[in-house]
């Protein structure tokens, strides 16, 4: 399928990025582990291994293998050993701390390894007596956001600083700036944590492909403007997109596709509907956030925030605040989702997504990892398990915004594939484009090839959102019954039940 115009956009490679002369490198990155843990030595060994780090750029700190520690415990234990282990490789020139510009320098990235502490508890300034602390005006930090400013002194630490990196297009390597790129490589299990280490490098390898899911509705309509972004942008790409527009999150056993490889979401306390299902899991790595104030406050606590939960479902990358940030303070996912986009790294986009630095905010990730460096380098090799997604890719790319043209090769090529997925993403683009009329067909066509309970479950619960675009709830309603017999015996059930709970709620009990 596609193969004439995969072929034809191959051939168009030459005029591909050619790498850049600021390009972050494996020699960048400089790998810190606890040496009190056993798993945080492996997983350094394995990534410098896995992403060719010279061996000299690893770091053994010796401090709590707790997750909170005190302002002095980041400074004796953290801070200034990174400072000493600096001065002895040589990682800029002048070594003077306050230096600025860094001449000559070696590492730009710090990737931390797990069992290393992420939060500075607060200490100043004192609360008032009776009062709480001061969430705008407090020393307390991630350990990550922190070392961003490590060859940088005497900032004040009751608030953050600006970033200036933030939402920039530039290579970090050539912007000359002092700060550092801090990514975080760790998970509740070991299983997780050696996961994050190798899977990335392989997934680049041909890139990421898959569904990307918007689930905009939150409390404020700044956040929904920036996950509106991330809609626009990624269907500009040639992704395939799910969008939840409801004021809730994703139901529950809501049935999201395994094929999903980018999330972006908000905004409840700690993971649920799909995510908190046993049986779902990403795409190889997959790109997964959920904005949220506390999503990384209790890493490591199983049920608790959302950046180890999304993390524990087969995401590669997340972020997390492990304080309270403040929505303007918080990453910036449309600015994230564009940088990968554009081919950056991990550690790039996301900090060109973070508005601020000695704050909470912090990044799981391989920080070298460029899931859509591919797919902007126009560098894809068909294969198999992936190519209906570059099937419409290649269409994107080939047709741009003639969607007639666009939509009728890609119905073309439904109709010899034996398989659901772009029948189900043109009716979605359909739905998208204000033709619910026409969704509808293509949903009940999707239907005949769908290959799992999962998938015709979703199918059938986008026949209703089709049959609410076109009528309201009343419409919506009117189907409901003959979708709830065809899942009677569906274990995606209660994704209907809550929806329909949303548009007709149960009257309240009588009062007494």
């Amino acid at each position: 399928m596609f193969k004439s115009g995969l072929a034809v956009l191959f051939l168009l490679a030459s005029w591909f990025s050619a790498a850049c002369a600021y390009e972050l490198l494996p020699a960048h990155v400089a790998v810190v582990y606890n040496g009190k843990s056993e798993l945080s030595r492996r997983m350094a060994r394995e990534y410098a291994r896995v992403r060719g780090v010279p061996e000299g750029n690893l770091v053994s700190l010796d401090c709590p293998m707790t997750s909170e520690i005190s302002r002095k415990e980041y400074e004796d234990t953290i801070r200034v050993p990174l400072l000493e282990a600096a001065r002895k490789q040589r990682w800029w020139v002048p070594s003077g701390i306050a230096s600025s510009p860094l001449m000559n320098r070696k590492i730009f990235v710090l990737v931390l390894m797990a069992d290393l502490p992420m939060k500075i508890r607060h200490e100043t300034p004192a609360p008032l007596p009776g009062k709480g602390v001061n969430q705008m005006q407090t020393d307390r930090a991630a350990v990550d956001s922190e070392l961003a400013l490590l060859a940088v002194g005497g900032y004040e630490r009751k608030s953050w600083q600006v970033n200036p990196y933030f939402n920039k297009r530039e290579d970090f390597v050539g912007s000359g700036l002092p700060s550092f790129l801090v990514c975080r490589l760790d998970g509740l299990t070991p299983d997780t944590c050696m996961r994050l280490v190798a899977e990335p490098a392989n997934v680049e390898k041909k890139g990421l492909w898959g569904w990307a899911v918007v689930d905009r509705g939150g409390p404020y309509a700044q956040g929904d403007r920036w996950l509106d972004d991330v809609f626009e942008r990624v269907r500009e790409a040639g992704i395939p997109a799910y969008l939840d527009d409801w004021p809730q999150t994703l139901p529950e056993k809501f049935p999201l596709s395994r094929d999903t490889a980018l999330y972006c979401g908000w905004y409840a306390g700690n993971a649920n509907g799909p995510f908190s299902d046993p049986s779902f899991r990403f795409r190889p790595g997959a790109i997964a956030m959920h904005l949220h104030s506390f999503s990384a406050a209790d890493f490591k606590v199983p049920g608790r925030g959302w950046s180890s939960a999304l993390l524990e479902k087969g995401a590669a990358v997340t972020v997390g605040n492990v304080y309270e940030p403040f929505l303007g303070a918080c990453h910036r996912f449309d600015i994230f989702v564009d940088r990968l986009l554009d081919g950056y790294t991990v550690a790039e986009a996301s900090w060109m997504s973070m508005p601020v630095l000695s704050w909470q905010g912090v990044v799981f990730g391989d920080p070298l990892y460029r899931p859509y460096a591919r797919m902007k380098d126009m560098d894809v090799e068909p294969t198999e398990e992936d190519r209906y997604f570059q099937g419409w890719w290649a269409s994107s790319v080939q047709f741009g915004d003639r969607w007639k043209d666009r939509s009728a090769r890609l119905m073309e090529s439904a109709r010899k594939a034996p398989f659901s997925c772009l029948y189900e993403a043109l009716a979605l683009e359909c739905l998208y484009r204000k033709e619910p009329a026409r969704a509808g067909e293509l949903l009940s066509s999707a239907l005949d090839g769908a290959a799992d309970a999962r998938t015709r479950a979703r199918l059938l619960l986008e026949i209703l959102m089709a049959e609410r675009a076109r009528g309201g709830n009343k419409a919506f309603l009117q189907r409901a019954d003959g979708i709830r017999g065809l899942m009677s015996s569906s274990a995606f059930l209660p994704a209907l039940e809550e929806w329909l709970a949303r548009v007709a709620p149960p009257p309240a009990p009588p009062k007494k």
